[in-house]
């Protein structure tokens, strides 16, 4: 599995992709920072650089997960890379977890080299950085990061071919980063007051998106963004049965796709369309 994760690494680390993904973040993390620098007196708490920042993650950090995931496994698949690599007396188990470590490795330097490069840029311009509040972004980031490369997992096994990878995983990420929070809302719409909270609360849950949005803001005491009736919601979840929940969902997150995908390559789905 260390092998399988080292080449994988090596092979993503030459993409031209991975380093258009990375100048991209970085640029737009030091920008956010700088530009919510000025003026500010610091940045703890919830405030306008902080949002922002929040914003470029759930954007930008969905999307480079998913694309470089499932565009480098279906294309390995094209090539008959994986196929390959199967017929030599390796479990599944150590296929996909050493794919997904290299994939996971490669997407921690573009996280690592944005946020420093943001860390440095309000260094150098005499910025008042909080070094904690950065940290905490970071690690949100990378809990993303990880769970949205399972999911890219799941989609390079199964998909055809690269242009297939490609569309499921544009529509993926526009479904839990752009839409969802609309069909939650729409539901919510015609739903007595009674099931309103069970049903936001389950809602959080079901999307990752929706999971490290909510948890960020909850660790920058910013639950006063929700409003007054979802009071009770940000006190659950900002509790010690919260932060469990929180952990389990992210753990569960990260697991099943890739328990998916061991079984889908058992299955031998990777041989299909060959």
């Amino acid at each position: 599995m260390r092998h399988i994760a080292r080449q994988q690494m090596t092979l993503i680390m030459r993409s031209h992709w991975l380093t258009a993904f990375g100048l991209l973040f970085a640029s737009l993390a030091v920008m956010v920072a700088l530009l919510g620098n000025t003026g500010a007196s610091g940045f703890d708490g919830f405030n306008r650089m902080t949002a922002s920042l929040l914003n470029v993650n759930l954007l930008l950090i969905p999307l480079i997960s998913l694309l470089i995931g499932s565009l480098f496994l279906s294309g390995e698949k094209e090539d008959r890379g994986l196929m390959l690599l199967l017929t030599y007396p390796i479990s599944p188990w150590s296929v996909v977890l050493g794919k997904y470590t290299g994939l996971f490795a490669a997407v921690l330097s573009v996280l690592t080299f944005g946020y420093g490069s943001a860390l440095l840029a309000i260094s150098f311009t005499g910025g008042d950085v909080s070094l904690s509040l950065l940290l905490l972004f970071y690690l949100y980031s990378v809990l993303l990061a990880g769970i949205f490369l399972s999911l890219s997992m799941v989609i390079g096994i199964l998909a055809k071919s690269r242009f297939q990878a490609l569309g499921i995983s544009l529509i993926v990420w526009a479904f839990l980063v752009l839409f969802y929070e609309f069909i939650i809302m729409g539901i919510s719409m015609f739903l007595i007051k009674q099931w309103l909270l069970p049903m936001l609360t389950v809602s959080v849950f079901l999307n990752p998106v929706e999971l490290i949005r909510v948890k960020s803001i909850l660790s920058l005491d910013g639950a006063s963004v929700f409003g007054p009736r979802l009071y009770d919601l940000t006190v659950w979840a900002d509790g010690a049965a919260g932060n469990l929940l929180f952990v389990a969902a992210v753990l569960l997150w990260i697991g099943l796709p890739l328990l998916f995908s061991v079984r889908a390559v058992k299955r031998g789905a990777v041989n299909e369309h060959q």
